[in-house]
């Protein structure tokens, strides 16, 4: 029964990829080699943080790792309970040499896609596609080689946004 649940679990993941992919990429688009500093986030991490507004503390794991023959990075997070939180998200290089598509799965339903420039420093962020309503971004700060922090950012008009929740994430040891 259990490895029955683990190939269902793992052919919806490769499906989740799939459909991803074919979201992200127009069919004219190809595919970069994958951005070797995104490695930094591969493994589990242990995350800590608030929702700023109301001083709400939340907590997460997250766990990177590649897929695809090392083309995708696959971010799975999970809010640890009483949030109910968890998505599943592929990150994934575009021909272009520089940028970088993700789309983001969730248990709430949602399906929303997002860009990248790339790293701008200690700074990788990734900005919601026109049609992700409210305009979203995820920014992550490299802090140290074991520590990061991400900010959930939201924004009525596009231009000015507001920090929804922000997580300090640390690495859990091997």
């Amino acid at each position: 029964r259990s490895v029955r649940i683990l190939s269902r679990g793992t052919a919806l993941i490769r499906r989740i990829i799939a459909v991803a992919i074919t979201a992200a990429m127009p069919a004219t688009a190809s595919v970069a080699a994958p951005d070797a500093r995104m490695d930094y986030f591969l493994g589990t991490w242990n995350c800590a943080g608030s929702f700023p507004a109301t001083g709400k503390a939340i907590a997460s794991t997250l766990r990177f790792e590649r897929d695809l023959g090392g083309e995708a990075m696959v971010k799975h997070h999970d809010d640890v309970p009483p949030a109910g939180y968890h998505a599943i998200e592929v990150w994934l290089a575009r021909g272009d040499g520089h940028s970088s598509r993700a789309v983001i799965a969730d248990n709430f339903g949602g399906v929303r896609e997002f860009r990248s420039d790339g790293w701008n420093g200690n700074t990788l962020s990734w900005q919601g596609a026109a049609d992700v309503a409210p305009a979203q971004r995820f920014v992550y700060v490299e802090i140290d080689g074991d520590t990061f922090r991400l900010d959930w950012d939201t924004s009525k008009d596009g231009a000015h946004y507001k920090v929804g929740d922000t997580l300090t994430c640390k690495r859990r040891p091997a």
